[in-house]
């Protein structure tokens, strides 16, 4: 039986469903108004033969619709399903007559079986059996393509989106590198031993960046350790000119690698802080991650940028339903991101 469910492509749910609808029927059919109701109208030799009469038709239409290609791209061909599904019901047809034929042959009961009306009430009755039990295995076959196909886009979208993810990540390692080269190059000039700490400190945080270049999430404990690792070089070429406070008020989940970092750098690149009048930028990470900082604007505004936040913006497109909230107002800009479970 085994072997059966697996050549018709279904289970036995599906087989019991079959054998269930075929008992209700067969009572149905031996039950008439005035009738006594009695043990005979509940045995189920006419549903075991039912059921296996299905299971011929369902081999008949398997055969008949082997040639079909569903998709979820593509209309179903209703014409060519129907015209297979009658080229079935005639195979049907042949195929239940020749058996009748043999049996009325072997047991010498041709007279009194095959008259016209008989003939013609048996067929009409073989064509409803094969309409109906057809009916429920062709939607069991369409259903099942139909599941393959929605599992099939599933893994192809995560494909997708895996490799949309790792080229933004491939956009943000560049971005990374030549921001702090820049610095570099100034701190050559201006203070050689920062620049030497400025490098040492670089070196081991680009291998963090590498390290986590593949990686999809990582723990808001490894991205907070990161960005004070990341201030430390901000404090390195600008001094006191940057203050950065952080409030952890019990934060749960993960997130995409260097978002604190590109955060932390949009505040610095867009606002021009001093000793006198720092630049101060706070991170709160509780229910959500939120970067804010002061508003201290360039006299002569810098290109607008922002490729990082729109990168950002993106990845949570992606990996998340909940929204990034950019806010201004007050002199305080604001940056609020979800954690992603």
């Amino acid at each position: 039986m085994k072997i059966i469910l697996q050549r018709l492509q279904i289970n036995p749910k599906f087989l019991g469903l079959i054998f269930f609808f075929a008992y209700l029927d067969s009572i149905r059919s031996r039950v008439s108004p005035g009738q006594l109701v009695d043990w005979y109208i509940l045995t189920p030799e006419s549903a075991v033969f039912s059921l296996i009469q299905a299971l011929v038709i369902f081999f008949i239409l398997q055969f008949s619709f082997s040639w079909l290609q569903l998709s979820p791209q593509v209309s179903i061909p209703w014409k060519k399903s129907m015209f297979s599904f009658g080229k079935g019901l005639i195979i049907f047809l042949l195929v239940s007559n020749a058996f009748t034929m043999a049996l009325a042959l072997a047991f010498g009961t041709w007279e009194r079986n095959y008259q016209t009306y008989i003939q013609l009430s048996g067929n009409i009755s073989r064509i409803l059996d094969f309409v109906i039990y057809g009916g429920f295995y062709l939607a069991l076959l369409l259903f099942q393509q139909f599941k393959s196909h929605q599992r099939q886009l599933k893994d192809y979208e995560v494909a997708l989106a895996q490799s949309k993810i790792t080229h933004l990540k491939q956009q943000l390692n560049p971005h990374f590198l030549f921001n702090n080269l820049n610095i570099l190059d100034q701190l050559i000039e201006e203070n050689p031993k920062s620049a030497s700490a400025f490098l040492h400190n670089f070196s081991e945080l680009y291998r963090y960046s590498l390290k986590n270049s593949d990686c999809q999430l990582v723990t808001w404990q490894e991205e907070l350790e990161f960005a004070e690792s990341y201030f430390q070089l901000i404090a390195e070429k600008f001094g006191k000119a940057y203050e950065m406070k952080i409030t952890l008020d019990n934060p749960q989940g993960k997130l995409p690698p260097l978002t604190l970092q590109l955060l932390i750098e949009n505040a610095v690149f867009h606002n021009y802080g001093t000793v006198e009048n720092p630049v101060k930028i706070n991170l709160t990470l509780g229910e959500r991650l939120t970067v804010s900082n002061t508003r201290i604007p360039f006299k002569n505004p810098r290109h607008k940028g922002g490729k990082g936040l729109a990168n950002l913006r993106e990845q949570y497109r992606i990996l998340s339903s909940k929204p990034i909230f950019v806010s201004e107002e007050n002199g305080l800009f604001s940056v609020s991101i979800p954690f992603i479970p």
